[in-house]
C-alpha cells in the first residue's frame, strides 16, 4: 500500500502546483485559451505515459469511464468558474469537505460507525473554513479577488462533483480500465468542449497588461499546468484504483498548505495569521479524521 500512497503524495504535490500555477495563469490571460492549450498539452501527456505504461478497456467499462469523464469535467468547469470569485487556497480548504463525504457515505454503507469523535473533527473543518472565508471577506480590498457567494456555490459544485469519482474509477477498474483510459475519458470530453469556449472567444479581457517575461508567459505557464496535470491524473486515478479511497483523499487534501503558499508567492492571495490558524485547523481535522 505505501507505494499507492506514496503517488498519491506525489499526485498532491502535482496538483498543488498546478492549481496555484493556473490561478496565475488566468489572472493574466484568457481563461479559456489557457484551458484548451493546458488541455491538450496534458491529453499528449497521457497518450505518451499510455504508450510505455498501457492503454487498456473493455465494453462492460465504457459506460463507467464516460460517467468518471463527465463528471471530472462538470468538476473542473465549476471549479475554473469559482476561480474569479474565490481565492484558491480557500477553494482547496472547502474541497477538502469531500473526505468527510467520503466517510459519511461510508458511515450509510455500514464501512465504518458514525462517532462523537468524527463529529468533533467535522465541527473544527467547519470552523476552519468559516475562519478562513471570513477573514477573507475582511481583507478583500487588499486581494486580487472579491469573494462572491457563487465562488462558494461553484466550490461546493466542485466537491459533490469529485466525491463520485473514486467510486466510479474502482467499477471501471474491476472491469477492465486502467488509469490511462479513465484519463483519456475525460479529456474526449474536455477537448472539444474547451475547444469549443476557446473558439467562441468569451472572456477575452487580459486582467494583466504588463509585457511578460520567460517564466510568466502564456504558452509556458499552459505547459507547465498541462504536463503537470498529466502526471497529477495519472497518479491519483492510479492511488484510487489500488487503495481506499478515503485514504487518497485524505492524503490529497495535505496539498491546501502548498496552494496557500504558493497563492501569497504568486500575489493572487494575502497571508494573514488568521488564515494560518485556519488552514492548521482545517488539516488538524482532516489528519485526526485519517487517523481515526
Amino acid at each position: 500500500m505505501l507505494n499507492y500512497r506514496f503517488s498519491a503524495v506525489m499526485a498532491t504535490v502535482f496538483d498543488s502546483v498546478s492549481d496555484a500555477t493556473l490561478d496565475y495563469a488566468v489572472s493574466r490571460y484568457n481563461i479559456h485559451k489557457t484551458v484548451f492549450l493546458l488541455t491538450f498539452i496534458a491529453f499528449i501527456g497521457q497518450l505518451i505515459i499510455g504508450a510505455f505504461t498501457g492503454i487498456t478497456c473493455t465494453f462492460a467499462a465504457l459506460p463507467y469511464v464516460a460517467l468518471h469523464g463527465i463528471l471530472i469535467l462538470l468538476g473542473y468547469i465549476c471549479f475554473l468558474k469559482a476561480l474569479k470569485y474565490t481565492p484558491i487556497a480557500l477553494i482547496s480548504l472547502v474541497e477538502s469537505g469531500g473526505l468527510f463525504l467520503t466517510l459519511i457515505a461510508d458511515c450509510i454503507l455500514g464501512y465504518v460507525t458514525l462517532s462523537l469523535y468524527f463529529i468533533t473533527m467535522l465541527s473544527l473543518f467547519v470552523f476552519a473554513v468559516a475562519l478562513f472565508m471570513t477573514n477573507s471577506m475582511k481583507e478583500q480590498s487588499a486581494l486580487f479577488k472579491t469573494i462572491k457567494p457563487i465562488g462558494i456555490v461553484l466550490t461546493i459544485g466542485t466537491v459533490l462533483m469529485y466525491f463520485t469519482a473514486p467510486y466510479i474509477i474502482k467499477v471501471a477498474a474491476d472491469f477492465g480500465a486502467n488509469e490511462i483510459t479513465l484519463n483519456l475519458g475525460y479529456y474526449a470530453f474536455a477537448l472539444p468542449y474547451f475547444a469549443w469556449l476557446s473558439l467562441k472567444g468569451d472572456d477575452k479581457t487580459k486582467k494583466d497588461k504588463s509585457a511578460p517575461k520567460w517564466y510568466n508567459g502564456f504558452y509556458f505557464l499552459a505547459s507547465v499546468v498541462g504536463v503537470l496535470e498529466a502526471l497529477f491524473y495519472v497518479l491519483e486515478t492510479f492511488s484510487y484504483i489500488n487503495d481506499t479511497p478515503t485514504i487518497i483523499m485524505a492524503i490529497r487534501q495535505m496539498g491546501v498548505f502548498m496552494i496557500f503558499l504558493l497563492s501569497v508567492l504568486f500575489k493572487t492571495d494575502k497571508f494573514t495569521p488568521q488564515k494560518l490558524i485556519a488552514l492548521i485547523l482545517g488539516v488538524t481535522a482532516i489528519i485526526g479524521v485519517s487517523l481515526n
